[in-house]
């Protein structure tokens, strides 16, 4: 059995090398996964800016209308 010839020899410095890039890899996933939260957490903040507009419009709608009625309700009884 000793005469067989392997089909692979791994050695430490192979597995040192790869261990070496790998590491480099989840270095620059970690920098990813960083400016990927701050791009999420700036698309929330957007969302949530236009939803604070899209529910305060029509308030505002409702306002400018009493505030219309009122001004000709005023100009056709005075």
């Amino acid at each position: 059995m000793s005469d067989e010839k392997p089909y692979a020899v791994v050695t430490v410095a192979d597995v040192f090398a790869e261990v070496r890039a790998m590491s480099g890899q989840l270095s620059a996933i970690g920098t990813q996964l960083a400016a990927m939260e701050r791009r999420v957490a700036d698309l929330e903040q957007r969302a949530d800016a236009t939803d604070r507009w899209r529910y305060a419009l029509p308030i505002s709608t409702l306002s400018a209308l009493v505030a219309a009625v009122a001004a000709v309700l005023t100009a056709v009884l005075s």
